[in-house]
């Protein structure tokens, strides 16, 4: 058990660390620079997602259990991977279509879902997994609306037949 525990922290924590870097690398220059599409009561309601379980956190130690450890061993490294893969597909400019982009619209939310996820089974959540990831849906659903609309466009319109779901498999 100890073992588990200490590879899932420290999986956990890499996996933020390679998303720190690809933050780092999404911010420098390209030749192609990309809009901007903030929403900022749909940012504030993600983050309100990771507020809610990061804020009330119990006194003492973290005490994930086996199967919460074992998640967070496979949800953080698989997040980390789709944002890197979007940062890096996103790096080409234009309409990226090809990588995780390939399998949804949005690929950066569904890799933050699983970081979140990951934050969730390792502080032991419970409950407040369940506040925490439907507002960060509510607020991802408010950005991908913004979003959507300022692509609106003949190439993303045929983007979006070829690419039914927005962020999470089977949701569109």
């Amino acid at each position: 058990m100890a073992s588990l525990r200490l590879l899932s922290f420290f999986i956990y924590l890499l996996s933020w660390v390679a998303v720190a870097f690809g933050a780092i690398w999404s911010a420098l220059p390209t030749r192609h620079t990309a809009p901007a599409h903030h929403h900022l009561p749909g940012t504030l309601l993600q983050l309100a997602g990771v507020l809610v379980i990061t804020m009330f956190l119990p006194d003492g130690p973290l005490r994930p259990g086996p199967l919460e450890l074992s998640l967070a061993l496979i949800l953080a490294p698989a997040g980390a991977a789709i944002y890197l893969a979007t940062v890096a597909a996103g790096r080409r400019g234009g309409l990226v279509t090809s990588g995780p982009f390939a399998w949804v619209r949005h690929p950066m939310y569904l890799g933050f879902l699983l970081l979140l996820a990951a934050t969730a089974a390792l502080a032991a959540a419970g409950w407040r997994s369940v506040p925490a990831i439907a507002l960060y849906l509510a607020g991802s659903e408010l950005r991908l609306a913004h979003e959507e609309s300022a692509l609106a466009g003949t190439a993303y319109s045929a983007y979006r037949t070829r690419t039914r779901w927005r962020y999470l498999p089977g949701l569109r």
